[in-house]
């Protein structure tokens, strides 16, 4: 993503924050935060996260975006595993009648550990109307999400505890129909090298399975 505009002043400012906290010399002289003429018609917004006590500006908006979606919310990503609170807010989301898809990796997941935290969250998302897809040809690395066909979300965060809550992350929100769309597309696209979790299937996996999910969920908060 190229980001031209004054929305490149909240990307240079998540810098200068993280910058700051390293103890370095903020501006030399020449730094400085110039003038961008708009470049194009779409809402954006640059949110960045940190290690934090409750919600801090990113998760913020992602809290706000699944909780004002009203028809469909698709959310992409390499590590997911939410805290109680955002799995509640998914499922409230599904309970109110929107479309609610989550595409995971598959078989490619480079951390085993991860995806059994993931996976254990499966069971009580799926009972509440979630759908979940596993992406099968490779690791998956994107971390996207968008909502209603008009705003999209992308950047380093992923879904889980460590990027909400304690990981430095940035993320940009962008409300532009033409862009979601081209998000959306994409989706659909993983979507052909994807398989669809099924509860049934899901209810039928074996007992190792459960287990190691159950033993995963001691490090959900690390992960």
């Amino acid at each position: 993503m190229r980001v031209r505009g004054p929305a490149v002043d909240g990307l240079a400012a998540a810098f200068a924050q993280n910058w700051a906290e390293s103890g370095q010399t903020l501006f030399d002289g020449s730094d400085a935060f110039p003038q961008h003429p708009h470049a194009g018609q779409s809402v954006a917004l640059v949110a960045r996260g940190s290690a934090t006590v409750g919600w801090n500006d990113m998760s913020t908006v992602f809290r706000v975006v699944i909780e004002t979606a009203r028809e469909r919310l698709r959310i992409t990503t390499a590590y997911f595993v939410p805290d109680p609170s955002f799995q509640q807010l998914l499922l409230d989301a599904a309970a109110r009648g929107v479309a609610v898809e989550l595409l995971l990796p598959g078989p490619g997941a480079d951390k085993r550990v991860c995806q059994l935290a993931s996976e254990s969250t499966y069971a009580r998302l799926q009972d509440g109307g979630v759908t979940i897809y596993n992406f099968q040809p490779s690791m998956l690395h994107a971390k996207v999400a968008t909502a209603d066909g008009l705003i999209s979300i992308l950047g380093s965060a992923n879904f889980n505890h460590r990027s909400m809550s304690h990981d430095e992350e940035v993320v940009l929100a962008v409300l532009d129909r033409t862009i979601t769309a081209e998000l959306d597309r994409h989706f659909d696209e993983d979507l052909q090298r994807s398989v669809k979790i099924t509860p049934r299937r899901w209810r039928h996996r074996g007992q190792t399975q459960k287990a190691a999910e159950a033993a995963s969920t001691l490090l959900h908060r690390w992960l």
